[in-house]
């Protein structure tokens, strides 16, 4: 007698069958974890561009040099001075600096008080909201500055910014002014 020994067609298909689930879940396993990391470089990607624009606003409050501020809807105007060296002594020029709110774009403009160029750059694209408010102890929290009559020999003591863009809802800091403080 002959006998030969093997599978069977049958247990050659269930076998195939088992082999072609395991590949498709591991397929499905794959592409859920490369999604799922895209989506997370997408909302870091967002949340460091979220963090330079916040990053410059602040180098911009912290380095106001002047209590002349003009504080509009979409705009806010200063003039800042660069960092000091340890003896509080000024390193370089003064620049005016320029905020706008244009078309959904935060766009940053800058010049030297002796220079006609404006440099111009664009911070953040969709934006959604975008406020500014100018702290002083006697009129509290405003939107337009200066207020009252007089109120540009008073420096403001602190910056408010509140912004919503791309995935982030109302992200609100508050920066104290330089020139606010005694």
């Amino acid at each position: 007698m002959n006998k030969q020994r093997g599978f069977t067609l049958l247990e050659l298909v269930i076998a195939l069958a088992i082999f072609a689930l395991l590949g498709l879940a591991s397929w499905r396993l794959f592409d859920t974890t490369v999604r799922a990391q895209q989506g997370v470089a997408s909302h870091e990607q967002s949340l460091r561009r979220l963090q330079r624009v916040l990053g410059v606003i602040e180098r911009d409050a912290l380095h106001v040099a002047s209590s002349v501020m003009v504080l509009g809807p979409t705009t806010l105007q200063l003039v800042r001075s660069n960092w000091r060296n340890p003896h509080d002594l000024p390193r370089s020029g003064r620049q005016h600096v320029l905020y706008r709110l244009e078309n959904r774009v935060l766009w940053r403009e800058s010049r030297g008080l002796d220079s006609p160029t404006v440099e111009r750059q664009k911070l953040l694209d969709d934006v959604h909201e975008f406020t500014w408010r100018l702290y002083d102890p006697e009129t509290g929290w405003s939107a337009t500055w200066p207020v009252g009559r007089g109120a540009a020999t008073t420096p403001p003591q602190a910056l408010e910014v509140v912004l919503s863009s791309d995935r982030f809802e109302r992200i609100r800091r508050v920066w104290p002014l330089p020139q606010g403080h005694p």
